[in-house]
């Protein structure tokens, strides 16, 4: 697949500030349906498998979530709206608020041999009935099956985010473009995806890309069906925790500041606050706080007071270190 770009568009092309939910629950179900990921994924089928049953879910995802969101190439659009950015309630909200137009368009490409019968053809017609049985499953299986462990999902995120900021930072878009090699290669006008499944041509014509960083997305981006609409390109993260990516591809940096201030200077790349780093690398609080007042006093990262919280991010002069550092 190969997207186009426009000077325009390359001014329009922004990362998303984190995970995104129903991406990754639509990313999550076909990941539970495959057996792909193992080593990165079994865990996390075992405990869903357990799970499911026990909260009186199994039936539901396998009679209306799977047919809806299959291991296939396509999936409908409007699983994955741009209110997910939001947060899961207003995601859920516009899928159920979709009209019954779209329902009926984007349901109908799915293949029919994996279809749910009855309910599958209730929901394509927009009946109230199956749209409601439709957000109580998707809300019971995001509560049972992805928020347990969002925490850590989100630290992963925010570690990958980071690499794209310090390339956005210190090269612009085309910089943080080249970053995603080899899942994607960059030479302007065109961003190829040459795993992806589709040999399609996207031209975005000034509308500009919204990149969105997956941790249940494997093996290649993904993106939206429709041409028309406002362009997405999901792409996947590794799945090593920040302490343990600081480990292995920070050891220049580890000799210079030992492990843990290491991965706090990391970890701070993306921004956070005291609370969210420690989640973010599994340590204390205090920890934290000492760590980043020695990174402050060395000039490689700032703290600013927002109410009750402390936010901390990277001088320039931290970004270089880090820059300087890490493997390409």
């Amino acid at each position: 697949m190969r997207i186009h770009f426009t000077s325009a568009d390359l001014a329009r092309t922004f990362l998303a500030d984190g995970p995104d939910p129903m991406w990754e629950l639509v990313n999550s179900l076909q990941a539970l349906q495959s057996r792909y990921g193992q080593r990165a994924l079994g865990a996390w089928r075992r405990r869903v498998a357990a799970d499911l049953p026990q909260f009186g879910l199994a039936g539901p995802v396998r009679h209306r979530l799977f047919p809806l969101a299959p291991h296939a190439p396509y999936f409908p659009d409007l699983l994955t709206p741009p209110e997910g950015r939001l947060g899961l309630g207003p995601g859920v909200e516009a899928v159920l608020t979709t009209t019954r137009g779209r329902l009926r368009d984007e349901i109908g490409r799915l293949d029919g041999r994996r279809g749910a019968g009855a309910w599958l053809a209730d929901l394509s017609a927009g009946r109230p009935k199956a749209l409601s049985e439709l957000g109580d499953t998707m809300r019971g299986y995001y509560r049972f099956a992805l928020a347990p462990g969002w925490a850590s999902l989100r630290a992963i995120v925010d570690t990958d985010l980071a690499v794209r900021r310090g390339a956005l930072s210190m090269g612009g878009v085309e910089a943080m473009l080249h970053s995603f090699q080899p899942a994607m290669r960059w030479h302007f006008p065109v961003l190829e995806l040459p795993s992806h499944p589709s040999a399609r041509e996207v031209h975005l014509r000034g509308r500009g890309l919204l990149l969105v960083p997956s941790w249940f997305c494997r093996h290649h981006p993904i993106t939206i069906f429709d041409p028309e609409l406002p362009q997405v390109v999901v792409y996947p993260v590794g799945h090593q925790p920040p302490v343990v990516w600081a480990a292995a591809n920070g050891k220049a940096l580890i000799r210079l500041l030992g492990e843990t201030r290491a991965a706090v200077l990391l970890a701070a790349r993306a921004g956070g606050t005291t609370g969210e780093l420690a989640v973010r690398l599994g340590v204390s609080a205090a920890t934290i706080s000492h760590h980043t007042a020695i990174l402050r006093d060395a000039g490689l990262i700032t703290s600013v007071r927002a109410a009750s919280a402390v936010r901390h991010s990277l001088t320039r002069l931290g970004e270089a270190l880090v820059h300087r550092h890490l493997p390409d």
